[in-house]
């Protein structure tokens, strides 16, 4: 049971990233992903139904599924226990691809994983995210949607300490691949503005925001070049992403 305080009654980890150990050797099971699930990914895209899903199901399970458990197995074994973090790690960390759309029989294009603190729940607390689809595969940080708790603290503390986010965020925006954004509303009246070089500022976005991305990508032939070496570019990013983590959470604010 959630304390009745609410979600930012929570601590974060307390492992600053300066402090985070890393073996130097990783110990891998995941041996990276096959065209196999990117070419059902594709047909997903192009029929995002649960009949399609129906006939994919036997790769869902072979090609998408297992190899994403190993993969978070991998995570667990060279990161989260080498640094005793208190992380939910097998419990309802997958996203599902069938759409929870009252019948509508909706189906996902993509396949996604979060490790959350145990006394919340993955869609309520601020995610460290992990996520295959036919684009390739992706690593970042979000706050928002059900957890407008932290959401709302997310913004305060940006609020009162813009250059402090500015520093966490902006060394990401000068590598490749990484974007910030944001988004609001829903359906027709979704917006998204998206960020990919240095903040000047925090972008007016942010306060009516919905939602905030740090997400960094890799295309799907980089994706597949890396095998098991995905383990390590995603522990890289991971690493990239914790100190604005800890901002998020109250703490390493400088």
């Amino acid at each position: 049971m959630l304390d009745d305080a609410g979600p930012t009654a929570l601590a974060p980890p307390a492992c600053p990233v300066e402090e985070m150990h890393r073996p130097a050797s990783l110990d891998r099971s995941f041996e990276g992903w096959t065209p196999e699930v990117f070419a059902m990914l594709d047909r997903l895209r192009d029929e995002p139904h649960i009949d399609q899903y129906k006939k994919e199901k036997p790769g869902v399970t072979d090609h998408l599924k297992a190899p994403f458990r190993r993969y978070r197995d991998d995570l667990v074994v060279n990161w989260v226990l080498p640094n005793r973090l208190d992380f939910e790690t097998e419990r309802y960390v997958f996203s599902r691809l069938l759409k929870n759309d009252f019948g509508a029989g909706g189906c996902h294009d993509n396949l996604w994983m979060s490790f959350y603190r145990p006394e919340t729940r993955r869609l309520e607390d601020v995610q460290i995210t992990h996520r295959v689809s036919p684009d390739g595969f992706a690593v970042g940080l979000y706050v928002g949607a059900h957890a407008t708790d932290l959401l709302r603290q997310a913004k305060d503390r940006i609020q009162s300490a813009p250059a402090t986010y500015l520093d966490r965020v902006n060394p990401l925006l000068e590598q490749n691949d990484w974007r910030f954004y944001t988004h609001s509303g829903s359906g027709d009246d979704k917006q998204r503005t998206v960020h990919t070089t240095p903040l000047d500022a925090v972008p007016d976005a942010v306060e009516g925001a919905d939602g905030i991305y740090v997400r960094h990508y890799i295309d799907r032939e980089e994706t597949l070049s890396l095998g098991p070496e995905l383990v390590d570019r995603a522990l890289d990013l991971v690493f990239d992403v914790w100190p604005i983590y800890r901002f998020y959470l109250a703490e390493d604010r400088g």
